[in-house]
């Protein structure tokens, strides 16, 4: 071999060694690089037993989240403490999109705003990925209480200060804090407080003539609207439900008052990538904007909302935490354990 073709082969050869080496470089690289999300099951934490509202929020919502990307969506269902022991699971579960969770207006401003104590904070330790559904409360009376309106009531609520009384869920309650709300924003009106173990025992004793008024669900209040055994004033929310457009909002009768749902939503723990709370927020409103998925919810006493930004619902729980941080203070609510 002569000198000339000893050098070409040569330089044939470090060329071909160097394609080698950069094919197994570049497909070591890619070996390297994470599995496009979501790669396997993912887990929707819920804060409260089985059965309830935001554990079928959770469940309706888990059903076309996984359809929508192929993967398994496992519900996990983690009650106790009002919410709070599932809401510190969310937020102390590993940021890689494999461990979402339900938020609700209870687990992200209310218990926070009652219990400095809890474990987690709502706005430093958990990413907002979507609004998803609410429950719209109204206010409503016994038949023996003569209010037509809601101005009708404030009136005869100063007529009678200290006589009228108003049930609730329970202490810290969105049915609790919704009425000290008012009471606070609205000069010379008390009422006494009656808890209850639930709204069902609420509404119970609102039938039953034993207190005077209460905020409750409208899914609870529409049949005995109906047949006259309770009488709907007003609902608590931004607008009027879509299933009760004859109903004016609090602020419609004149009252400036935070508008309160009962709000669920998809969330993360901190720190969650952001490509995955796109892609996630993306689907949502993606099932927020089909019709049957809407009218699921509406089965189910929900209605969903509009499609929406994480900055929106970011926006949305410092809201409600900074106002029923206020009527918890204006109120010297407690917590009771």
């Amino acid at each position: 071999m002569t000198g000339a073709r000893a050098a070409g082969t040569c330089r044939r050869a470090t060329v071909l060694v160097a394609l080698a080496v950069g094919a197994y470089a570049g497909s070591g690289a890619l070996l390297a690089q994470p599995a496009a999300w979501p790669a396997k099951p993912v887990r929707i934490i819920v804060p409260f037993a089985a059965g309830g509202p935001v554990d079928a929020v959770g469940r309706t919502l888990g059903q076309r989240l996984s359809e929508g990307f192929g993967q398994a969506v496992l519900i996990d269902n983690r009650g106790g403490a009002g919410g709070a022991i599932g809401m510190e699971a969310i937020a102390r579960a590993v940021p890689d999109g494999y461990t979402l969770g339900i938020g609700s207006l209870g687990g992200l401003a209310l218990a926070p705003a009652i219990d400095p104590r809890l474990r987690y904070d709502p706005i430093r330790d958990v990413t907002p990925i979507a609004s998803v559904a609410v429950t719209h409360y109204v206010l409503v009376v016994h038949p023996s209480v003569p209010a037509k309106g809601v101005q009708d009531l404030l009136r005869i609520a100063r007529e009678r200060r200290g006589q009228l009384n108003y049930g609730s869920s329970g202490v810290g309650s969105i049915s609790h804090l919704i009425a000290e709300a008012l009471q606070s924003a609205v000069p010379g009106v008390e009422m006494v407080h009656v808890a209850y173990k639930g709204l069902g025992p609420a509404l119970s004793a609102l039938l039953g003539g034993e207190i005077d008024l209460a905020f409750i669900t409208l899914p609870q209040a529409e049949g005995p609207a109906s047949m006259g055994r309770l009488r709907m004033l007003a609902a608590t929310g931004s607008r009027r439900p879509d299933a009760a457009k004859g109903i004016p909002t609090l602020v419609e009768a004149g009252l400036r008052l935070h508008p309160v749902e009962g709000s669920y939503g998809l969330v993360g723990p901190a720190a969650l990538p952001r490509e995955v709370v796109l892609r996630l927020n993306a689907a949502v409103n993606a099932a927020l904007k089909a019709p049957d998925f809407r009218q699921r919810f509406a089965s189910q006493g929900f209605e969903a909302v509009a499609p929406n930004a994480p900055e929106d619902y970011a926006r949305q729980i410092r809201a409600d935490l900074e106002v029923f941080g206020q009527v918890v203070k204006r109120a010297g609510i407690k917590p009771e354990n």
